[in-house]
């Protein structure tokens, strides 16, 4: 070994010595200081408990360890302290609002950003009232947003869409969606589920079961509705006493309690110069109703044996004169409201919305539950997984869809048959119901006992589209251009093909 490398070594040897006392003396000072302090600290609260209380000790008196226990837990209060206004100065602000029962759940989820609700026109604005009744400290966080289109339109879809896209301040917390387009959306990620909102089982278990079950995807609640749209089936008084001799609805039941008998009652009708229906395609939402399976499962197109059977019978009642032919909504249609028509398929909006006040109808008519339990129509609400203010968002749902109180006022202010079976059965417990359209009958039980008995597991995002290819299938077979009810359903699986080509319709 050279010697200027000994020599370095021996430096580096004393250099290391050097530190490795340092340190030592280092630890020695923080371990003498560390047991100083504590024990200062034991003296120091022993003293104190001498004094009385508020009063504090003489700094002079105190030692250096003494003071600095002082300062430190002085030091630890004020971040403490700190700490605290700045989590106060950053929590999302509350509105001052005070909710109690079942609307408590909600209280600690709600901030203080306001949402927004669109709908296709004004049904569910007005519905809001009840909403901002309830809470009037909340009315200017809910903005209603009125788009003014048709409901099941296209352009009701973009608007929504573009909408979401769009995002900030215009973005739709809450969206009304009609029965027909409903799952376009719900089958989507866009909506929230509503287990995630903090509306439970519980606070649903008035809902008519079938509305939950329409709105359930995957396993999924994914939207809410404030009203049932349970079917009936509306006759003539006048007519019913001259031929059946009576007009009264049990009665009545039992001439059309299925199928075959309603083609029996027909053929009763046609021998006294009536129709039973206006046209061929009133039974058409009796009929989808029953299907037992999906229109589209595991990708592949399933005509259910109920749409042979409603193809088979629309094209009886066409052949058999048991009808005037029209089609429904078209003017004919609408005026056989005072022709020589007995009834007609509808349900709770239509009973007060779309007989005409002139009509042989209004004041002279009762219902029926008809062959079969199906509903017509609905519109339901659904939040979007932007929302800003979930817990508001939640808190309108459960107002309008949920709350017993709030839903039983709805009902007896603006007709609406809620989708509420308390708040119904309070209604009917009430003898309340009966209205100048059915010249007094009240048929909220009647109504009562048809959504109780609806299921809609099988609702599907195709089914409005596949609906329509049906109506155009069964006209074409009615009229004669398709020669038999195979050749219709042809026609329907070509459709299909054609709009939804990843469909297997063999």
């Amino acid at each position: 070994m050279s010697k200027g490398l000994k020599m370095f070594l021996g430096i580096l040897a004393l250099i290391l010595l050097a530190g490795a006392g340092v340190m030592g003396f280092l630890f020695f000072r923080w371990n003498s200081d560390k047991k100083d302090a504590e024990k200062a600290n034991k003296e120091y609260k022993a003293r104190m408990a001498d004094y009385p209380e508020g009063e504090k000790p003489d700094t002079e008196s105190i030692s250096h360890w003494e003071q600095q226990v002082i300062e430190d837990g002085a030091e630890e209060k004020t971040e403490e302290a700190t700490e605290a206004a700045t989590e106060a100065a950053t929590e999302e602000p509350k509105p001052a609002v005070q909710l109690s029962g079942n609307a408590a759940a909600f209280q600690d989820k709600i901030s203080d950003k306001a949402i927004n609700i669109y709908s296709w026109n004004t049904e569910v604005g007005d519905r809001l009232n009840y909403f901002y009744d309830k809470y009037p400290e909340l009315k200017s966080k809910v903005n209603f947003i009125n788009l003014g289109l048709g409901g099941t339109s296209d352009d009701y879809k973009i608007a929504l869409q573009n909408a979401i896209d769009l995002g900030g301040d215009s973005y739709p917390s809450i969206i009304c969606l009609d029965n027909d387009v409903a799952h376009y959306f719900l089958q989507s990620d866009w909506c929230m589920n509503i287990s995630d909102l903090g509306i439970t089982s519980d606070m649903t278990k008035n809902c008519y079961s079938y509305t939950l079950d329409f709105a359930t995807v995957n396993g999924q609640l994914k939207a809410l509705s404030w009203q049932a749209c349970p079917g009936s089936f509306i006759y003539r008084n006048d007519i019913a006493e001259q031929v059946f001799g009576t007009s009264d609805p049990t009665a009545i039941q039992s001439e059309l309690s299925n199928w075959d008998s309603f083609m029996n009652a027909a053929d009763k009708l046609l021998a006294a110069g009536y129709k039973i229906v206006s046209g061929p395609d009133d039974i058409k939402y009796a009929f989808l109703d029953q299907r037992t399976s999906p229109w589209v499962q595991d990708g592949k197109l399933v005509v259910d044996p109920s749409v042979v059977e409603y193809l088979e019978i629309s094209k009886r009642l066409y052949d058999g004169g048991y009808t005037n032919r029209t089609s429904m909504w078209n003017s004919d249609w609408n005026a056989n409201f005072s022709s020589d028509v007995f009834g007609y398929f509808g349900c709770t909006w239509f009973v007060y919305w779309c007989i005409p006040q002139e009509s042989k109808f209004f004041g002279n008519c009762s219902i029926c539950q008809g062959p079969v339990s199906y509903h017509w129509g609905g519109s339901y609400l659904a939040v979007m997984k932007d929302c800003p203010n979930p817990g508001l968002a939640a808190l309108v749902l459960y107002t309008l869809c949920c709350d017993t109180e709030t839903m039983e006022r709805l009902s007896e202010e603006t007709l609406d048959f809620v989708n509420n079976q308390q708040a119904i059965s309070n209604l009917i417990a009430a003898g309340k119901g009966g209205n100048e359209v059915l010249a007094g009958f009240n048929p909220l039980t009647i109504w009562d006992s048809a959504a109780k008995g609806l299921s809609l597991k099988n609702a599907t995002e195709y089914d409005s589209t596949i609906n329509g290819y049906m109506d155009t299938a069964s006209m074409a077979y009615n009229s004669g251009e398709l020669p038999s009810v195979d050749a219709a359903i042809d026609s329907i699986k070509t459709d299909v093909s054609s709009t939804y080509p990843y469909i297997d319709t063999e």
